[in-house]
């Protein structure tokens, strides 16, 4: 079964919080019931990926951060270890 365009529409203009809060009052029919529930599934994940993609960009950047700091440290790294 998938979201009609008009319940999709609905719940979109509604946004995540309200369309809960419809759901668990009960003031939707079976149908939309189980659209609702299909709609806020996917921007759950869409929530989770985003959150993701967000964690292994800043994850990359940190990595490639601490090697250039590396990089830069080292002269005075090595000259120390020398003296």
């Amino acid at each position: 079964m998938s979201i009609r365009p008009e319940s999709r529409q609905k719940f979109e203009t509604q946004g995540v919080y309200l369309t809960q809060q419809n759901l668990q009052m009960g003031n939707l029919d079976g149908r939309e019931h189980q659209e609702a529930i299909m709609w806020l599934a996917e921007e759950e994940h869409k929530v989770s990926r985003r959150e993701a993609n967000r964690y292994w960009s800043m994850l990359g950047f940190t990595i490639v951060a601490a090697v250039a700091a590396s990089i830069a440290a080292w002269p005075v790294v090595k000259e120390w270890l020398t003296k």
